[in-house]
């Protein structure tokens, strides 16, 4: 899958091809098959597919593998951001799973961030060797089942509604739950409580929107669900350790 502009690093050799790259894909659908494996793992929103007529959404912290020859349709809103790998060999615990979707271990899901960051910076001093460590990442992942289907409904409508004042029992509705239920199973499942997880969605959607956008602070903090500039820039900082400023400036000129 491969629309827009990307920041990418290709790694080539005779008997193989890794490319990993950063996209954004159209609302509307598209739809084709590519003779290489593909890996898509969302930074910032989900990514909507069709696969085997089957629909499917991919959420942050989960991973998408598409084997070669796979016919496939994806879309997404405009301002989602994915990490997407292209293999010509993909290890083999992966190639054969149950299910397209699998939930990303604690060692991957922060490192997707530094190849987020230096693929920003196009850093081709640092990139061969995070590229391989990511390779060596790729072949530990022990690959578990998505999240409990209803908490999933849950976690994909905060996805789509992170401008939104969201309460938990409408959350919990989404998941069909009681709000004990509710809550008790996102403890379980996440190890974060539903605003911990709901803060963390949105300073992801922050940070892409600072990488990736010309939007004002003011406008990002608006898309993020928060009410002004200051709050928002105040959480970033706590988060990311730079404030919004900082870390675009960081991400265009090093």
């Amino acid at each position: 899958m491969r629309l827009g502009r990307e920041h990418a690093v290709n790694k080539a050799a005779a008997s193989s091809m890794m490319r990993i790259s950063i996209r954004a894909y159209s609302p509307i659908q598209q739809s084709h098959s590519h003779d290489h494996h593909q890996l898509v793992m969302p930074l910032a929103g989900r990514l909507n597919l069709l696969i085997n007529k089957q629909q499917l959404q991919v959420g942050t912290a989960e991973c998408l593998v598409i084997p070669a020859g796979t016919e496939h349709g994806f879309s997404a809103a405009e301002q989602c951001r994915f990490l997407v790998v292209d293999l010509t060999h993909l290890p083999a615990h992966l190639l054969h799973l149950s299910q397209s979707v699998f939930q990303l271990s604690d060692r991957m899901q922060p490192y997707l961030l530094v190849l987020e960051q230096l693929l920003v910076q196009q850093n081709q001093h640092l990139l061969p060797a995070a590229q391989q460590f990511f390779l060596q990442l790729l072949e530990a992942e022990q690959p578990t089942p998505a999240l409990d289907k209803r908490l999933r409904l849950a976690l994909l409508y905060m996805q789509e509604h992170l401008a939104e004042e969201l309460d938990l029992v409408q959350l919990a509705s989404k998941a069909s739950l009681s709000l004990s239920q509710f809550k008790q199973l996102f403890r379980q499942q996440l190890g974060l409580s539903p605003g911990q997880y709901l803060t963390t969605l949105r300073m992801q959607q922050g940070r892409t929107l600072v990488l990736f956008s010309n939007l004002s602070v003011q406008q990002i903090a608006l898309d993020c669900g928060y009410q002004s500039a200051s709050a928002f820039s105040a959480r970033f900082l706590r988060h990311y350790g730079q404030s919004p400023q900082q870390y675009r400036g960081y991400g265009l000129t090093s």
